[in-house]
């Protein structure tokens, strides 16, 4: 049985015990080329086909919000939605896309996204959440339809589905995407 320390020498060997066996069990770091050959975003579905949203352009994931329809507007503008006192125009990205309109199920989400002085709501039948690539796995030629080409940058694949990388920057430049009015 071991009795506590009783003087501060004894204290000293024992926090020097605790080092060295602390330095002998320790699980190593990961190396910093590992953690830099990553690339994360979060992955969601538009109809049969798979995303990934760069981070740096994601906000905030919802449920669909109760919106308010914008007379005037293009079909795939859903409306405004307020959400927590600031109002977040919300757009159907399926349909912004030249595809049918999302239909609202209890998985439908809305991945709210931010850039510059841009804020929006898009619509995405589901979100898988954040995902994780190996990025020396990158294929700049990966994609889906002819139309969407200038709205995704290559992409990965990860556990037998192909994961393009939409390409959010494009789309809130793209003046198609801000062009709302009828």
């Amino acid at each position: 049985m071991n009795l506590p320390p009783q003087n501060p020498q004894q204290i000293i060997q024992l926090l020097r015990q605790m080092e060295v066996y602390s330095q002998n069990n320790a699980a190593p770091l990961p190396l910093e080329e590992d953690m830099k050959s990553m690339w994360s975003g979060i992955g969601f579905r538009i109809a049969d086909h798979h995303f990934v949203a760069p981070m740096e352009f994601v906000r905030e994931i919802m449920k669909y919000p109760a919106v308010s329809q914008v007379p005037g507007s293009k079909e795939w503008v859903r409306g405004i939605a307020n959400i927590r006192g600031n109002l977040l125009p919300i757009f159907d990205l399926q349909g912004f896309l030249g595809k049918l309109l999302t239909p609202i199920k209890r998985e439908t989400r809305v991945l709210s996204i931010a850039k510059d002085q841009l804020s929006a709501g898009l619509i995405v039948d589901e979100i898988y959440g954040m995902k994780y690539f190996d990025q020396t796995y990158f294929d700049p030629k990966m994609g889906h339809d002819v139309k969407w080409q200038k709205f995704y940058r290559g992409g990965y694949q990860l556990e037998g589905k192909n994961w393009v990388i939409f390409n959010m920057q494009q789309l809130v430049e793209s003046r198609d995407f801000l062009n709302v009015a009828n």
